[in-house]
């Protein structure tokens, strides 16, 4: 697995849908191989490196498109009458699968990833932010694909295992990058709230975002106090969306600011680089 700075990280931990790795993570499936159908090309591709080829594995929201601003189509539903798991979040980042949940079949696996996992800052939903819990996540899609597959719990604990040693390499080059910061410059200005345990876990502050709700535009009072805690905080990094609409909003202070930073990229499906 190639390794990218700090910025590339977080960009590639990002909550939106990037491309559908899933199909090249996990080969041609086998024929008859049970769907699983992820509500995001993210726990996607986590199923996919876990189930390999013995698992066919779609994600319902498509390529650059907002999880939490997603709305079900009518395909979606044939998709999940079909599916034999079912993979989401859950803590409301994908509640619009509810309805759709209704049309899946009796004997479907249904797993939310965040079921069981302690929350911080009024149940956010992006814990796999702290690659620790990105590997719960893994451990839940394996179970669950055992569940399904039980003669193959071998290969896909041994993908897991892999999966779960790269998760591993990640926390620690996210550790080892983060201390090249000085401590007082370790803060973030996000986008919207997508940090809270990344900043928890590697010891950084996340001093605001300009997105209160996902999918609601901030008002210029709200971006007015943004910049003005930035300013008072000294931040040396934001993370921003691909749109350029928070920089024009601030006055170009996104680039006047630009120690540690970058831009999320849309590309993002996966919690890091490709892993293959």
């Amino acid at each position: 697995m190639r390794h990218g700075s700090l910025v590339l990280l977080l960009a590639l931990m990002a909550g939106c849908a990037g491309p559908n790795t899933a199909s090249s993570a996990a080969g041609t499936a086998i024929p008859g191989a049970p769907l699983v159908l992820a509500t995001t090309t993210l726990f996607a591709d986590m199923a996919a490196n876990v189930g390999g080829n013995r698992m066919r594995v779609e994600s319902i929201v498509p390529a650059g498109a907002h999880v939490e601003e997603y709305e079900p189509r009518p395909e979606d539903s044939r998709k999940v009458a079909e599916a034999s798991l079912f993979i989401e979040n859950g803590l409301d980042l994908d509640k619009w699968s509810e309805p759709l949940l209704r049309d899946k079949k009796r004997d479907a696996v249904v797993v939310t990833l965040t079921d069981g996992l302690s929350t911080i800052e009024n149940d956010n939903p992006h814990m796999w932010f702290d690659a620790q819990l990105a590997r719960k996540y893994v451990e839940k899609i394996r179970d669950a694909l055992v569940v399904l597959d039980p003669s193959s719990k071998v290969y896909f604990t041994d993908r897991a295992s892999a999966y779960d040693g790269e998760l591993v390499k990640l926390d620690e080059e996210v550790r080892a990058q983060i201390a090249t910061i000085p401590a007082a410059n370790r803060k973030l200005v996000t986008s919207h709230d997508q940090f809270p345990y990344f900043a928890k876990a590697y010891g950084m502050e996340v001093v605001g975002f300009a997105q209160i709700e996902p999918g609601k535009d901030p008002t210029p009072a709200e971006l007015g106090e943004l910049v003005r805690r930035v300013r008072a905080a000294g931040v040396p990094a934001i993370f921003r969306h691909a749109d350029r609409q928070y920089r024009r909003a601030t006055g170009g202070l996104v680039h006047r600011r630009h120690a540690h930073c970058g831009e999320e990229d849309q590309r993002g499906a996966a919690l890091m680089p490709r892993l293959s």
